[in-house]
C-alpha cells in the first residue's frame, strides 16, 4: 500500500501544480475583481493540496514520527495567517504575489524538511518571525517619504556592510558570512535591496551626466568588493540591476550598451586577475575532468537532474544528499529528481509569474524612485533565479546563489520576504492612488450636473 501511495503522489504533485500554475497565470490576466476572487481561493487550494501531501509522504517515509506530523500543523498555520492577515490590514495588496510567495515556501519547507528536518525547523522559525516584521513594511512605505531621499545612507551601510564581510572568515571558498556568537548572517543579501534603494534614491533626484558618473562609480565599488569577496552571484546580480535600472532611469540606449560593454571588459579583466573565476569558468566548461574534486557538485547536480524523468523518483526516492550543500545552491536539482521535470518547470513559471507581476506593479507606479525600487527589486528577484536554475542545469558557471523562498537560508529568506513586503507595499500604495482618483472624478461629474 505504502508503495502505490508513494507512486500515485508522483503523479499528485505534478498534476496540482499544473493547476496552481495555470490558475495563477489566468490570474494575472482576469480583469474582473470577482473572479480574480476566485482564482486566489484555487491558489489556496492548490497550495494547501501539495503542502498536504509532502507532509504525508513525509511522515510514512520516516517510520511515522509524529515531529513531521506537527511541523505540518505549524507551517499550515503560519501559511494561513500569512494569507488572512495580509489580507486583513493591506486588502488592496497583490493576493497573486502573496499566494506565489506562500506556494514557494511551502516547497521549500517540504524539500528542506525531506533533507534535513532541523534545518527545515530553523528555516521555518526565522520565516515566522521575519513575516511578522514584513507585516510592517507596507506601512512604512506609505507613511515615511524621506525613504527617497537617503542614497547616501543606503550607500554607507552597505559598503560597511560588505567590506566587514570581506575581513570575515571563508565558507566555502568565499568571504560571505559575518558571525555574532551562535548568530550567523549573510550581509550581501540585505546590501541587495539598500543597493537598489541607494540607485533609486538618486536617480531620483537626477539623472544628468555627473549624476550618472557618480552613483555608476560607486556601484563599480560595490561590485569589485563582492569579487574580492569572491561572492560571484552577488556582484552579477548587482551589476545586471544596475544596468537594467540605468536604462529605465534615462532611457538612453548608449549607457546600457555603455555598461553592458564596460562589464564586458571587466569579465575578462576579473578572469585574468583572479584564479577563482577561472576555476569557476573551467568547472563549467568540463566538470567531467575534476569530477573527484572541484567539479563533484555540478557532476552530481547533473546526474540528478538527469535521472528526474517527468515525474520525478518521488518524494524521498531519491539521493538528492549526494550533491553537496544540496539545500542552498542545489536544491532546484533535488527537486527535478524527486519531483520531475514538470514540477520544475512549473516552479520556474510560477517565478517568472512573480517578475512579471513585479514589472506591472513597476510601469504602474508615478513616482520615479518607487517605480525604480520596483524595477530594481524585480530584476533581482528574476535574476537571482535565473542564476540559481542556471548553475545547477549547468548553463552558466555555478554563482553560489539561493532560489527565494525554497533554498535553505535565513538571510535568504528574510531578504526575499522584505523584497515582496516592499513590492506589495508598493502595490497598495499605488491601488490607494486609483481609488482617490475614482473618487476625485466622481465627485467632479457629479458637481458638472
Amino acid at each position: 500500500m505504502r508503495i502505490v501511495l508513494l507512486e500515485l503522489s508522483k503523479y499528485g504533485f505534478a498534476f496540482l501544480i499544473m493547476f496552481y500554475t495555470a490558475v495563477s497565470y489566468y490570474g494575472a490576466a482576469c480583469k474582473n475583481e470577482s473572479r480574480k476572487r476566485v482564482t486566489y481561493v484555487l491558489q489556496n487550494v492548490f497550495m494547501f493540496s501539495i503542502h498536504i501531501l509532502g507532509y504525508f509522504i513525509l511522515y510514512i517515509n520516516n517510520s511515522e514520527d509524529i515531529n513531521y506530523l506537527i511541523l505540518y500543523f505549524a507551517q499550515l498555520i503560519y501559511l494561513f495567517m500569512v494569507v488572512t492577515v495580509f489580507d486583513i490590514l493591506y486588502p488592496k495588496a497583490s493576493r497573486l504575489l502573496i499566494n506565489n510567495m506562500c506556494m514557494l515556501m511551502s516547497i521549500g519547507f517540504i524539500m528542506n524538511a525531506r533533507l534535513d528536518y532541523n534545518k527545515c525547523m530553523k528555516q521555518f522559525i526565522i520565516a515566522c518571525a521575519s513575516t511578522i516584521i514584513c507585516f510592517f513594511i507596507p506601512w512604512l512605505i506609505k507613511k515615511v517619504k524621506s525613504f527617497r531621499n537617503m542614497g547616501w545612507v543606503y550607500c554607507a551601510v552597505g559598503l560597511v556592510l560588505l567590506i566587514g564581510v570581506l575581513f570575515s572568515s571563508r565558507v566555502y571558498g568565499a568571504n560571505l558570512v559575518l558571525s555574532v556568537g551562535p548568530v550567523s548572517v549573510q550581509p550581501g543579501e540585505f546590501v541587495k535591496i539598500l543597493f537598489v534603494m541607494f540607485v533609486a534614491s538618486m536617480f531620483n533626484k537626477s539623472v544628468n551626466f555627473k549624476q550618472v558618473a557618480i552613483t555608476t562609480a560607486m556601484s563599480a565599488i560595490h561590485v569589485i568588493v563582492l569579487v574580492l569577496s569572491k561572492d560571484l552571484g552577488a556582484a552579477l546580480i548587482f551589476f545586471i540591476v544596475y544596468v537594467c535600472m540605468l536604462y529605465v532611469a534615462t532611457r538612453r540606449l548608449d549607457y546600457m550598451i555603455a555598461g553592458l560593454g564596460a562589464g564586458a571588459v571587466a569579465s575578462v579583466a576579473a578572469y585574468n586577475v583572479f584564479g577563482h573565476i577561472r576555476q569557476r569558468v573551467a568547472i563549467w566548461k568540463n566538470p567531467w575532468a575534476t569530477i573527484d574534486s572541484s567539479g563533484y557538485q555540478i557532476c552530481q547536480s547533473m546526474f540528478s537532474i538527469g535521472m528526474g524523468s517527468w515525474f520525478g523518483f518521488g518524494l524521498c526516492q531519491g539521493m538528492p544528499k549526494k550533491i553537496p550543500v544540496v539545500e542552498k545552491d542545489f536544491i532546484f536539482s533535488a527537486i527535478v529528481e524527486e519531483f520531475g521535470v514538470i514540477f520544475a518547470v512549473c516552479l520556474i513559471m510560477i517565478c517568472l509569474n512573480n517578475l512579471i507581476l513585479m514589472m506591472n506593479i513597476a510601469s504602474r507606479c508615478k513616482t520615479v524612485f518607487y517605480r525604480l525600487v520596483a524595477v530594481g527589486l524585480g530584476v533581482t528577484y528574476g535574476f537571482q533565479v535565473f542564476l540559481t536554475v542556471g548553475g545547477a542545469m549547468k548553463m552558466i558557471p555555478m554563482t553560489g546563489v539561493t532560489l527565494p523562498f525554497v533554498s535553505y537560508g535565513g538571510s535568504s529568506m528574510l531578504s526575499s520576504l522584505v523584497i515582496f513586503a516592499i513590492i506589495n507595499g508598493m502595490y497598495n500604495m499605488r491601488q490607494d492612488e486609483v481609488g482617490v482618483n475614482e473618487k476625485t472624478g466622481k465627485a467632479k461629474k457629479e458637481k458638472g450636473k
